[in-house]
């Protein structure tokens, strides 16, 4: 009991741990919206020089429009000192709005703190301007640098480190929203990605899934075929199994692979031909025409084998003596099309006619899983007797698919 007291301690020590590493772990996110690292130091510092610049002009055209006739390097250095300054604590800037962000739940004691802290900073920016001022002023030989009643400057400056405090924070506060929009946006198209390749990976596994259904079937009718040959001819039934060792040869090789090329489906199906011609020899006629620009479409592998294995497999209710089968392939410019017409004795109801086995109902859902609801399959009695398949798919090109 001992024992399974301390794992268990141990247990919980170890996931409060977890939820702790957690708590850490989402905080810097949730409080650091914007770090020192984040921004373009070089960037920061050529916009504060600029702005120096363009300062000191105003300054100067100022004094020229007041009569006053002092050299522009006076404004200049008053100037660019204010701002090369002011450019100097923004690293301080950025670390208190990083760890004090101001929030609709924190709002009302931290934008005071933040007015302290403003206080604080313009009074170091002051003392920074004019003690780099007074040390320029004795370097270049201008004489004393008079700032006036330095308690009034401090007033004075006060108003604009006030502004400049807050749009600094206005514009890291934008910067911080920008960032988060695209890691939002990468996050998003992340996740769709990830979810795209999910609902591939399922489509695949549940068509593998249905194509390791079809496959017995298929092999179980075709044995069934042979084995209903095979005392009554050995030439038919070795040339069955012949064709049937083609057959499972080229199912295998194309096992993994939900779309192949209708090239080489016809090739399967020509073996399947070959079988049901070796069986029931001048009781069945068999015709295929397919356009040739339909060709490199991808179909589903064993599709149309399906299709004209459950018009030969149905006919036995038929009067005609001879069992025909027409297929014929077009394409447009949007969809392959693939008719399967024959004389037998058509279905009641095409619900029925999906009972009725594994083919045509795996054939649906096959379909459905690789196309959603763009492909169209019709089941109709043709009026002058037999039934006619209708498959309508997106006419994808094989060699539009391969890498370039």
């Amino acid at each position: 009991m001992r024992r399974r007291v301390g794992a268990s301690r141990r247990y919980r020590q170890c996931n409060m741990k977890s939820s702790a590493d957690s708590v850490v772990e989402a905080g810097p996110t949730a409080r650091r919206w914007i770090e020192l690292s984040d921004l373009n130091w070089g960037l920061v510092f050529l916009v504060y020089t600029v702005s120096g610049l363009i300062s000191a002009g105003s300054v100067f055209t100022s004094g020229l429009a007041e009569g006053a006739q002092q050299p522009y390097y006076y404004p200049l250095l008053w100037e660019i000192t204010g701002y090369w300054t002011a450019f100097a604590l923004v690293p301080l800037i950025v670390f208190a709005f990083s760890r004090l962000p101001v929030a609709r739940a924190n709002w009302w004691w931290v934008i005071p703190v933040h007015v302290l802290i403003s206080i604080a900073l313009g009074i170091v920016h002051t003392f920074l301007m004019t003690g780099s001022r007074q040390a320029l002023y004795a370097l270049f030989g201008l004489g004393e640098y008079q700032y006036g009643h330095f308690g009034y400057r401090l007033l004075m400056e006060y108003h604009k480190q006030f502004l400049h405090y807050w749009a600094a924070y206005a514009v890291l506060r934008g910067i911080a929203f920008y960032r988060q929009t695209r890691e939002q946006e990468r996050a998003a198209a992340a996740l769709k990605l990830k979810t795209s390749e999910l609902q591939r990976q399922l489509a695949e596994a549940q068509l593998q899934g249905l194509r390791s259904q079809l496959n017995p079937h298929f092999l179980f009718n075709t044995l069934n075929m042979i084995s209903s040959v095979m005392y009554e001819s050995v030439d038919r039934a070795d040339h069955m199994i012949a064709a049937l060792s083609r057959m499972l040869r080229m199912s295998l090789e194309e096992n993994v692979k939900p779309l192949v090329p209708l090239r080489r489906e016809l090739e399967f199906v020509e073996c399947a031909v070959e079988l049901i011609r070796a069986r029931f020899q001048d009781q069945v006629d068999i015709e295929i025409d397919c356009a040739p620009d339909a060709l490199d479409c991808l179909v589903p592998g064993m599709l149309l084998h399906n299709l004209l294995e459950n018009a030969i497999k149905h006919h036995s209710g038929g009067e005609a003596a001879v069992i025909r089968v027409r297929v014929k392939i077009e394409r447009d410019e949007n969809h392959l099309h693939l008719h399967v017409l024959d004389n037998g004795p058509g279905i009641q109801s095409l619900d029925e006619a999906l009972r009725k086995g594994v083919g045509l109902s795996n054939s649906r859902q096959r379909l459905r899983a690789l196309y959603g609801d763009q492909f169209r399959f019709d089941l109709s009695n043709r009026p002058e007797g037999g039934l006619h398949a209708h498959l309508a798919v997106p006419a994808q090109s094989a060699a539009r698919l391969q890498p370039a």
